[in-house]
C-alpha cells in the first residue's frame, strides 16, 4: 500500500543508494488530491538505506510544477523482500494508466548518473517549474528555456538516489566524492569497532566527520559512543541533535536521544521522542521505540500504558528479547509470578544464547519446585555467560538444593 507523504517534495539522495529506477513513457491526465489536475510523469525509485530497502513513487505534474511523493505504508524491508515491493509499486502506478520503462541507472557511467542527480525533478528538494525541467514536453506556444533545446534530454533517463537516507536531508557544504569515500571507509571501520574497542572507534568516527562534516550517520555513532561508552551525556545529546538536523527524520537517532533522556530520568521527554520515531513510516525498527516507550511508562508508574507498548513491541517483532525480558520484570513487580515466568520463558526461547534468559527461567523453575529443570537452566547460564557477575550468580543458584 502507498500513501502520500505531504512532508516530502522530492527524494534527494546519493547515487550509491539507487537499487532500481523506472519512468513512465506516457503522461496521463491525473487529479491528485490537493494538486492541480493535469498531465503527470511517474517515477518508481528503489533505494537502499541503513535500515533496509524501500520503493517510492514520485509523480511530477508538469503543467503546475507540483509533485506527489508516495511512500510505502509498511516502511523498509530486507533485501529478500525488495522484488515484491518493486512489483507492488509498478502495479500501483500502472493502475493509474502509466506505462513504465526501466532506466537501468546502475548500468550508466558515473558522470551520467551525476547529471541525473542534478537535473531530475524526483531528486530535487522542491518540484521545479516546468520551464526548468529538461525533457518535459512543452505546451503549445511555450518556448524552451535559454540554452535548452526541447526534447534534447529525456527526463525519464535522469535519475539518482537519496542524500544519506530515505528522506530529505541537508547537503549544505560541498564534500568531494573522494572525501565522501574516505569518510565512508572510516565510518564502516568505526561501526565495526563500537563494541570491541570504543576508543579506536571514536578515533575513526572523528576522522569520518573531519572528512565529511555533514555525515548524519557518523554524528549518530559519535552520539552512541559518547553516550554509552564514555558517559558524556551532554556531548552525546549534541551529537544526536546534530544527526537529526542533518537527516529528517532520523528515527534511529531520535530513539537513542530518547534513551539518553531515559538515563536522565526525564521520562516525558523520552516518550515524546519515541512517539516522534513511531510517526516515521520508514523507521525500520519501530519495536525498539515501542518497547522503550513502554519502559518509560513503567518508570513513571503507568502500568497500563507500559503493558500496551511492551506487548506491541513483541507483536511487531516476536524475536525482540528485551521486550519479553521487560514484560517479565513488569509482571514480577506487579506480583504476577506465573505471567512473569511465561514472559521470561519467551525471552529464553527467542534468544537462547542469552545467559540472562536462562538465569531468569531457572529462578522461576526453582520457585516452582522444579529443581532438576532449574539446575539445567543455571548450567546453561554458566556456559553462555560472558559477564562474570552473572556467571557467579548462576553458580550460586545452581548450588542451591
Amino acid at each position: 500500500m502507498y500513501t502520500i507523504d505531504e512532508r516530502l517534495k522530492g527524494l534527494p539522495a546519493v547515487k550509491e543508494q539507487v537499487v532500481q529506477l523506472y519512468q513512465s513513457l506516457n503522461q496521463p491526465h491525473l487529479a491528485v488530491p490537493g494538486r492541480s489536475a493535469g498531465p503527470a510523469t511517474a517515477y518508481v525509485l528503489g533505494l537502499r538505506g541503513p535500515s533496509g530497502f524501500a520503493v517510492f513513487v514520485y509523480l511530477y505534474l508538469s503543467e503546475a510544477g507540483e509533485c506527489a511523493v508516495y511512500v510505502p505504508t509498511n516502511g523498509t524491508v530486507p533485501a529478500d523482500k525488495y522484488q515484491a515491493e518493486e512489483a507492488e509499486a509498478l502495479g500501483f502506478v500502472e493502475s493509474m494508466g502509466f506505462i513504465m520503462d526501466n532506466l537501468n541507472f546502475r548500468g550508466r557511467p558515473p558522470d551520467e548518473q551525476e547529471t541525473f542527480i542534478r537535473t531530475a525533478p524526483v531528486f530535487q528538494r522542491e518540484p521545479p517549474a516546468p520551464s526548468a525541467v529538461p525533457g518535459v514536453p512543452l505546451q503549445a506556444g511555450q518556448k524552451p528555456p535559454t540554452g535548452q533545446k526541447a526534447g534534447v534530454v529525456n527526463i525519464g533517463k535522469l535519475f539518482s538516489a537519496f542524500c544519506l537516507a530515505f528522506v530529505m536531508s541537508s547537503c549544505a557544504h560541498y564534500v568531494s566524492q573522494e572525501n565522501r569515500d574516505k569518510a565512508q571507509s572510516a565510518y564502516d571501520l568505526a561501526v565495526g569497532l563500537v563494541s570491541r574497542n570504543a576508543q579506536q572507534s571514536y578515533v575513526e568516527i572523528e576522522k569520518a566527520l573531519e572528512l565529511n562534516p555533514e555525515y548524519a550517520e557518523a554524528w549518530h555513532v559519535r552520539g552512541i559512543l559518547l553516550h554509552h561508552s564514555f558517559g558524556k551525556l551532554d556531548e552525546a545529546k549534541l551529537a544526536y541533535e546534530k544527526a537529526r538536523s542533518l537527516k529528517t527524520p532520523f528515527s534511529e537517532a531520535t530513539t537513542n536521544l530518547g534513551n539518553l533522556y531515559m538515563d536522565l530520568k526525564q521520562y516525558d521527554e523520552a516518550i515524546a521522542l519515541y512517539n516522534e520515531a513511531l510517526n516515521d513510516v520508514l523507521y525500520g525498527a519501530p519495536f525498539i521505540a515501542q518497547g522503550n516507550m513502554g519502559w518509560a511508562y513503567f518508570k513513571k508508574g503507568d502500568v497500563k500504558n507500559a503493558l500496551e507498548h511492551l506487548k506491541a513491541s513483541v507483536t511487531i517483532n516476536p524475536k525482540y528479547c528485551l521486550g519479553y525480558s521487560q514484560l517479565g520484570q513488569l509482571y514480577d513487580v506487579e506480583g504476577q509470578g506465573d505471567e512473569a515466568c511465561k514472559q521470561f520463558g519467551r525471552y529464553r526461547d527467542a534468544c537462547p544464547e542469552s545467559a540472562d534468559g536462562h538465569q531468569k527461567v531457572g529462578v522461576c523453575q526453582l520457585k516452582a519446585g522444579k529443581t532438576e529443570d532449574a539446575q539445567k537452566s543455571f548450567a546453561a547460564c554458566i556456559e553462555k555467560a560472558s559477564n562474570l557477575d552473572l556467571k557467579d550468580l548462576c553458580l550460586k543458584l545452581k548450588e542451591q538444593k
